[in-house]
């Protein structure tokens, strides 16, 4: 059988893809009244300056299930054929495949959350190293050596024919296999940041005996990596490098930084531990590019260097965010570096309320200085402990904990003589203090009711409750 040339196979996939002109006036419209006439609801994939690229659309088949497309634009298509290093484009339709997959949120390689935000930083960041990767996969899958390592590899153990490129589900995993024939010298690197140290496009705020932080103001300094990671930034001559700093402003109106953590190890190659941290994305990658990743236990417990630099710098930004504190995303990695009583300390000590939702708190931080709040609340936080400076607050009378982790309450919530209601519900409580009682009216307390789910305190815990609690909801006699 004759093979198709490249014009025919591009048609094929062109039509496949449900490929659309997007460059032409009009033609988005045009393309939408296509989709809407054929009985689909559509959303648009944009790029955060409006660039179309893509559209995902859906309806019910005859059996009222829903069935998803995507529809590629035109631009998207020409950046994948050109990122194909073959002649042949043999690589292209994975390409597709994966963005399309992305896009419509199927689950690729574990990437189901945010997988929208991973395909268009695939389009608008890592064809470049696409292109880089899928050129060693093309020279090197033939290999006897290429085929044992990835049979070696923990990463790609369900990939049963590693010289099958559709086998591979995200470009991390492409990574993982084309990795070990990169060609590195690690040695030298250390001696190349320091260049760039002392000619003003680095610095280096940090350096202990297992880390060192790395902090490139120029596109030359952050390239430095570019055989050793899977980042965008650090690949030569794609002017990401700028995207992310200038093209980004700190809460104080400074160009962003870009903060890249390297195990000492990592110069004598006995790791391969780099990280890299841009906050204003909200990204914590490791040299893989992946998903994000949490360095709380592996690096920032093990460096106080590290630890106290990061408090500082994410402490003065996240006070200067004008935002709100529900936006703050400063708080968030304050949080995931194990600062989570951080949030506390941008509070106004005389605000009446505190509401936390959502945001991970394991524990209550001493609360004594809110002399004025008569509410604290804080749902769904994956709170373990209540500070027992929580009975000092003398104004309060609302205290919501709901769904948590809590197994018990301190003592000190008996001193709380104005509490009207207790919220403890979705939490597992296995103990309540005898001290609960001095909230009941009986005891010269104000509550009025309780809330906690009967079915998972018990029968005995249910008991203690309503004998302590005799005059408070829903233990009180009403009729």
């Amino acid at each position: 059988m004759k093979e198709p040339n490249i014009t025919d196979r591009l048609t094929f996939l062109a039509e496949q893809f449900d490929v659309f002109d997007c460059s032409e006036k009009g033609s988005l419209e045009k393309k939408l009244d296509i989709l809407k006439n054929n009985g689909y609801r559509y959303s648009i994939v944009n790029t955060k300056d409006n660039k179309v690229l893509a559209i995902v659309s859906s309806k019910l088949n005859d059996k009222n299930r829903e069935i998803k497309k995507a529809s590629i634009c035109s631009d998207v298509f020409s950046a994948m054929i050109a990122a194909d290093p073959t002649e042949r484009k043999i690589y292209l339709q994975w390409m597709l495949t994966l963005f399309s997959r992305l896009i419509k949120g199927e689950n690729t390689h574990g990437t189901k959350n945010g997988s929208l935000e991973i395909a268009i930083r695939l389009v608008e960041e890592d064809l470049p190293q696409a292109n880089a990767y899928l050129t060693l996969f093309e020279d090197n899958k033939r290999k006897t050596k290429f085929r044992d390592l990835c049979e070696n590899s923990f990463n790609l153990k369900n990939i049963t024919d590693p010289t099958n490129i559709n086998q591979y589900k995200s470009l991390s995993q492409l990574f993982d296999a084309v990795d070990p024939f990169i060609e590195k010298e690690p040695s030298a690197v250390e001696r190349t940041l320091y260049k760039f140290v002392e000619s003003g496009q680095a610095v280096i705020p940090v350096k202990d005996r297992k880390f060192t932080l790395y902090i490139p103001k120029t596109t030359a300094a952050s390239v430095v990596f570019n055989s050793f990671a899977n980042w965008c930034t650090a690949r030569e001559g794609n002017g990401m490098f700028n995207s992310y700093t200038t093209g980004n402003k700190k809460p104080n109106g400074k160009n962003s930084d870009i903060y890249i953590i390297i195990n000492n190890k990592f110069f004598t190659k006995e790791s391969e531990d780099l990280y890299q941290i841009h906050f204003e994305t909200k990204q914590l990658k490791d040299r893989k590019n992946g998903s994000n990743v949490s360095i709380f236990e592996t690096v920032l417990s093990e460096s106080e260097g590290l630890s106290n630099f990061f408090y500082q710098e994410l402490m003065g930004m996240a006070k200067e965010f004008t935002k709100g504190l529900d936006n703050n995303y400063y708080l968030d990695f304050l949080i995931q570096f194990g600062f989570a009583e951080s949030l506390f300390e941008l509070i106004d000590i005389k605000s009446p309320i505190i509401r936390f939702m959502n945001r991970e708190i394991p524990r209550l931080p001493d609360v004594s200085r809110f002399t004025e709040l008569d509410q604290l609340i804080i749902s769904s936080s994956q709170l373990t402990e209540l500070h027992p400076s929580v009975g000092a607050l003398n104004k309060l009378e609302l205290l919501s904990l709901t769904n948590n982790k809590l197994k018990t309450i301190p003592k000190e919530v008996g001193n709380l003589k104005n509490l009207v209601f207790l919220n403890i519900s979705g939490n597992p409580i296995k103990e309540i203090p005898s001290e609960i009682a001095y909230l009941d009216k009986s005891k010269g307390g104000s509550l009025l009711r309780i809330a906690f789910d009967e079915e998972k305190i018990g029968e005995k815990l249910y008991q203690r409750l309503k004998e302590l609690l005799p005059n408070t909801a829903p233990f009180i006699d009403e009729r």
